[in-house]
């Protein structure tokens, strides 16, 4: 039979690796939504080995990359403003989210090594080409942090993308929208107001649908 001071020992053992474990688990749960991104992002390469160049241009991929964000995790709400920012374009320029007020706008989270950003990508060319003339902005926020500007680059002449492309270099803007999976589109409508958070790929259908919300 144990001691009393022995008993006593192992019990504040154990209740220090109990509460190990859950200090541990928090930090994991609370790590910003970039840290959990470039963690799980491919090494990009300057020789473009991305494993994009093995999916085929058809491949329906529908499925988010990462899991999406938790309710009650601080996700973002349709019908809420949507959090103004300032981000440096793939041309140099400087661009704000706020001076398109009064326009629809679509920010669409992507990076050059997601698969299912590729399968997506030309509906949201097509949407746009088809409604730029009704004042749509297509804001193509790349994942800087966790991709190589030569794949970025490469994407973008592939696509033809000809809306802004921005660099989120330190996953500022993908925090504050809490991206948890990619791509991410977030529509905003002329009120500079959400009207709908689209987590994975788009079919064609739903990009004209949500499109045709926020042109109203």
């Amino acid at each position: 039979m144990r001691s009393e001071p022995e008993v006593r020992m192992i019990v504040l053992m154990g209740a220090g690796l109990v509460t190990g474990l859950l200090i541990g688990l928090f930090m994991f749960v609370w790590r910003p939504a970039s840290a959990r991104l470039a963690l799980d992002a491919p090494q990009a390469s300057a020789q473009s080995t991305s494993p994009l160049s093995a999916a085929g241009a058809d491949t329906p991929v529908v499925l988010a990359t990462q899991a999406p964000a938790l309710p009650g995790f601080g996700a973002l709400n349709t019908g809420s403003a949507a959090p103004d920012f300032t981000l440096k374009a793939l041309d140099g320029s400087d661009v704000t989210l706020s001076q398109f007020r009064g326009q629809p706008v679509l920010i669409n989270f992507w990076a050059s090594w997601c698969l299912p950003c590729r399968a997506e990508m030309p509906e949201l060319v097509r949407a746009y080409d088809a409604h730029k003339a009704e004042d749509l902005v297509i804001l193509a926020v790349n994942f800087t942090v966790g991709d190589a500007l030569p794949d970025v680059q490469a994407f973008v002449d592939e696509f033809k993308m000809t809306f802004p492309v921005l660099l989120d270099e330190d996953g500022a803007v993908a925090d504050l929208y809490r991206v948890r999976g990619l791509p991410l589109s977030v529509f905003i409508n002329r009120e500079g107001a959400i009207s709908h958070i689209q987590i994975g790929a788009m079919t064609g259908e739903q990009a004209d649908e949500f499109v045709g919300e926020i042109l109203k």
